[in-house]
């Protein structure tokens, strides 16, 4: 999947491996990882991805009640860039941006203020 944003990925694996229909987060994590071509590191994952169905099992057996993010989330956990409720897809402004759209409401909010103020002065003529 190289560096592709999440919603990109999922869309791309929707098209190719599931009909069109977008994967969850299980199956995203083991499309993505989970390939058997990396010997060391496929162990890892070959345990996560367990570690990941063995707590669906669990959860859907009702003896515990977790949904698939959670278990994703104490399987994997979250890392920096994350955004609770989101996912790893659109980050948020950076702060320059966030400066420059707050300079913009506030230039417009002044000519509003203005634009307010004159029409009341017309109307007290």
């Amino acid at each position: 999947m190289g560096s592709k944003a999440f919603v990109a990925a999922c869309a791309e694996i929707g098209e190719k491996e599931h009909a069109g229909v977008e994967p969850g987060r299980i199956e995203f994590y083991k499309n993505t990882y989970y390939t058997g071509e990396k010997e060391e590191s496929s162990k890892e994952v070959e345990n996560k991805y367990n570690n990941i169905t063995d707590l669906k099992a669990l959860h859907t057996s009702g003896e515990a009640s977790m949904t698939i993010d959670k278990i994703v989330d104490v399987v994997l956990s979250t890392k920096s860039g994350y955004i609770k409720g989101l996912g790893y897809g659109h980050k948020p402004n950076t702060t320059r941006a966030t400066q420059n759209r707050t300079a913009e409401l506030e230039d417009s909010l002044k000519k509003a203020k203005q634009e307010a103020a004159r029409a009341q002065h017309e109307l007290q003529k």
